[in-house]
């Protein structure tokens, strides 16, 4: 019986326990859900109070007035797109200014020169004093070519700041003549001819006209075009083409008898031409040196007509021809210079420039001379014995003043 007791009490705490285990499980299973309701409801909140917020600060911003664009200056350092686009809507199209302040292009120039041209075959003519028969002197007469208005013109094109192609033109045409006379007791005559044949004439003229054209191509590269010193190394093809014409005149006092000589040299080349110019900067002024060699391979030419007029044969015609030969002028011609730029101004930038210009081409003027005539009483022509080949250098020299326009 007891036994029995005690199986019935441990099965009514077994059924006891089942049946408030589903009871305690059923609970645990509300409070979590509760619990992770609430905190559902609480992300909920706080996500309407940032979607509200969003919602205020935009309808502030559209409310707002618009920006005034005229208090904006109309051209700012650094432009930006959405600011180009309000003021092309509020006043048109957008002028970009900088491209007037671009460094200018192109560059055409004009010059006004007065050179003066030489040679070292400019003597044309002898006074002589025979007296006393055993000491006679002999004083040879030489041009002395004047300082001679010329010009030039050049164009430039810059596609930057260090580098330039350049193309200049110099032009020189002038002409010098000189005369001189004899005493009683002396005689002119030409180098060749100063014997007893030239007793006739006592009076000489002699004249030189001197041409020349130099064309020069050049490219040009600047080195710190931004420094005050600038350095222009440059290389291109120089064309030159140099004449003269030297004649000598010599006539007796009634002009009933004379002799005269004219000697054409005639030289036209083309070669390479290199240099170096240096240009410092002190505000608005320029200081400029530049130094050029070239060396030109071309044509030479000469020619020597001769004239006599006598009562016996009247006027004699002569002339002493040379082939056409090959020749190598070298030359060298330097410049310095002072050059003031005016401010600039909507239609570009004006300069003048003052210097002074010289050029040597060596060897470039070429004539046969002679040396020894026979001789005839009285004189009807030239009769050749010997002659000589002689070269001389041709120089020209002188102020400038040049006035260029770059824009």
């Amino acid at each position: 019986m007891q036994r029995f007791t005690t199986l019935t009490f441990l099965l009514f705490l077994a059924l006891m326990a089942s049946t408030a285990s589903p009871a305690a499980f059923a609970a645990t299973i509300d409070e979590q859900t509760s619990a992770r309701l609430d905190a559902l409801e609480r992300e909920n909140a706080a996500l309407r109070a940032r979607v509200n917020r969003l919602e205020t600060s935009k309808a502030t911003k559209v409310k707002s007035p618009p920006e005034d664009v005229s208090s904006k200056p109309a051209f700012p350092l650094i432009p930006r797109p959405q600011f180009a686009d309000t003021l092309a809507a509020a006043r048109g199209p957008v002028v970009d200014t900088r491209a007037s302040h671009s460094p200018p292009r192109f560059e055409v120039s004009g010059s006004l020169l007065f050179l003066q041209p030489g040679a070292g075959d400019l003597e044309y003519g002898t006074l002589v004093t025979p007296l006393p028969i055993t000491t006679p002197n002999w004083s040879n007469q030489s041009l002395t070519p004047k300082f001679s208005p010329t010009f030039s013109v050049g164009a430039r094109y810059m596609p930057n700041e260090s580098y330039d192609l350049e193309l200049n033109w110099t032009h020189l045409n002038t002409s010098t003549n000189a005369s001189f006379s004899a005493g009683p007791t002396q005689m002119v005559g030409p180098p060749y001819l100063i014997g007893p044949e030239s007793a006739l004439y006592s009076i000489g003229h002699g004249a030189v006209q001197s041409a020349y054209d130099a064309v020069d191509l050049n490219e040009g590269h600047t080195f710190c075009a931004e420094c005050p010193f600038q350095l222009r190394a440059f290389g291109g093809v120089e064309f030159a083409r140099i004449g003269q014409n030297l004649s000598g005149l010599f006539q007796s006092a009634d002009a009933t008898a004379a002799s005269g000589y004219t000697t054409n040299s005639l030289f036209t080349g083309a070669g390479p031409r290199l240099g170096l110019k240096g240009q410092y900067t002190l505000g608005d002024f320029q200081f400029i040196g530049e130094l050029a060699g070239v060396g030109l391979i071309g044509t030479s030419q000469s020619h020597v007509d001769f004239t006599t007029v006598s009562p016996a044969v009247g006027v004699n015609n002569q002339s002493l021809t040379s082939p056409n030969t090959t020749q190598v002028v070298p030359s060298v011609d330097a410049r310095l210079a002072a050059a003031y730029s005016f401010p600039p101004t909507n239609y570009g930038l004006f300069k003048i420039e003052l210097g002074y210009k010289a050029a040597v081409y060596f060897n470039a003027i070429s004539q046969y001379s002679l040396t020894q005539v026979s001789t005839t009483l009285p004189p009807v022509g030239v009769f050749l014995a010997t002659e000589q080949h002689s070269q001389s250098n041709f120089t020209d020299q002188g102020p400038y003043l040049t006035g260029s326009w770059l824009f």
